[in-house]
């Protein structure tokens, strides 16, 4: 068993066992590993080399390994064997295989066996095979980053739970919520192909289960732009995506952390600022690979523009910004100034709308405004729906039951819809308006 032929630095000293990357080469030919090994020693990973397959899986035994390249042909134990056993028995470590053009039913083989991630031919091309390399190990680097989330994640629940063990049922209704989104969103991923509709709609629902990101509204941002398109008599085509841009116009902060999303817009710092106005360039990034959606990523790139280019990621003006993106933009403001995603002092429709209309031809678009008009009146947003009552927590008995989820001012859930209260959760109702220095607006369930 060889682990290094001439003892290869190939990684820093000082970097930690956790940050450095392991690469395991296997192949019978001493001359082909001592050639691997010149040509990747100024790499910026750690290479281990084995003679035979029985060598390498001693290896594996011992020393985390992210990635594996073996020869195909080797005797007493091929390369796909050996592949089969290590993808058996380490499933996340990165396969490829070593090959000649005439093993291709070996190769095959291997890939039906040993689950490989993919073949190098021989002779290889030493740019080629240096890329390849890195191109497996930050495949790698995602799965443990994906464990390591993963970690974080359960970790944060385990907190939570201690934190507040009266809360347990509540937070595994949360949890349970949280899976059958996942699930949703895998049905929807099924679906893509046939009913992208249907996939935008419950993505958008995903999105929007990131309590911070509720501000924005995007089931109103959609509709309300949606209406205006129609009213446009723009072609369906355009409506469609227009409608996709406002459901998905905040897939980009996905990415943004919770502390600069829980502030409003207004109360960024310069530095929170520059990293917040990625977020339309990412959300046209996360949409780019799906062909269908194209329109809609082209609108929400350029839906926090403003007609005097004062907007950002671009500073378009004008028409060089899109119908599409300046109808969102009017929709998005109107909305958000009600919600807290603007300014920490919410407003009314009527001044939102106001502020709307007094900024008409310098940054909004005067007919989007216009046609915005008559919408107002019939927005609802938070107003009380028909089966419900609004009521301050003086006014709370117990065995009333939540029509809508109880949040925080930093938008995380207390309780969810649904939840019959008691005595002891109004008592705690209490303590939160005191400890937030504010009245709470409770929505029950009409008797």
């Amino acid at each position: 068993m060889t682990q290094d032929l001439a003892s290869p630095d190939s990684a820093s000293p000082a970097a930690s066992d956790a940050d450095v990357d392991y690469v395991l080469f296997v192949d019978d030919e001493k001359p082909i590993l001592s050639s691997i090994q010149r040509l990747l020693r100024k790499q910026d990973f750690k290479c281990l080399f084995a003679e035979s397959g029985a060598d390498g899986l001693k290896i594996l035994e011992s020393q985390r390994v992210d990635l594996v390249i073996s020869d195909m042909r080797m005797p007493n134990m091929d390369g796909a064997q050996f592949l089969s056993q290590v993808k058996a028995r380490w499933p996340l470590t990165v396969r490829m295989l070593l090959t000649g053009h005439s093993d291709i039913s070996a190769t095959v083989t291997a890939l039906n066996e040993g689950g490989i991630y993919r073949y190098i031919s021989k002779p290889w091309d030493d740019e080629n095979l240096v890329e390849v390399i890195h191109e497996g190990l930050r495949i790698r680097r995602l799965e443990r980053e994906k464990k390591r989330l993963l970690n974080v994640t359960q970790q944060q629940n385990r907190e939570l739970q201690k934190f507040n063990k009266d809360l347990e049922k509540m937070v595994a209704a949360r949890t349970e919520e949280v899976r059958q989104t996942a699930d949703m969103l895998e049905l929807a991923y099924q679906q893509l192909k046939d009913s992208y509709d249907d996939f935008v709609r419950v993505f958008s629902t995903f999105i929007t289960s990131r309590g911070y990101l509720i501000k924005g509204h995007s089931q109103s941002v959609a509709d309300l732009s949606k209406t205006i398109a129609e009213a446009m008599e723009l072609s369906e085509a355009d409506v469609k995506h227009i409608y996709y841009a406002g459901l998905l116009h905040e897939v980009g902060k996905l990415s943004l952390s919770d502390d600069v999303l829980s502030r409003a817009e207004a109360k960024l710092t310069r530095q929170d600022a520059v990293e917040y106005q990625r977020y339309p360039l990412l959300g046209e990034m996360a949409l780019t690979a799906i062909a269908e959606l194209e329109p809609t990523s082209r609108f929400i790139r350029h839906h926090t523009e403003y007609m005097d280019g004062s907007g950002f990621p671009d500073r378009l003006k004008g028409d060089a910004i899109p119908m599409g993106s300046r109808i969102i933009r009017a929709v998005r403001d109107f909305v958000g100034l009600q919600s807290g995603l603007m300014r920490t002092d919410a407003m009314s429709k009527d001044d939102a709308f106001k502020l709307i209309q007094d900024n008409a031809g310098k940054r909004y678009d005067p007919l989007v405004v216009k046609l915005l008009a008559p919408l107002v009146d019939s927005y609802t947003g938070d107003d009380v729906l028909p089966h419900e009552d609004k009521l301050g927590v003086g006014a709370l008995v117990p065995g009333m039951r939540l029509s809508r989820d109880l949040k925080n001012t930093n938008g995380i859930l207390l309780i969810a819809k649904g939840h019959v209260l008691t005595e002891k959760i109004i008592e705690k109702m209490l303590s939160l308006e005191k400890l937030e220095n504010r009245k709470l607006s409770v929505f029950v369930m009409k008797k």
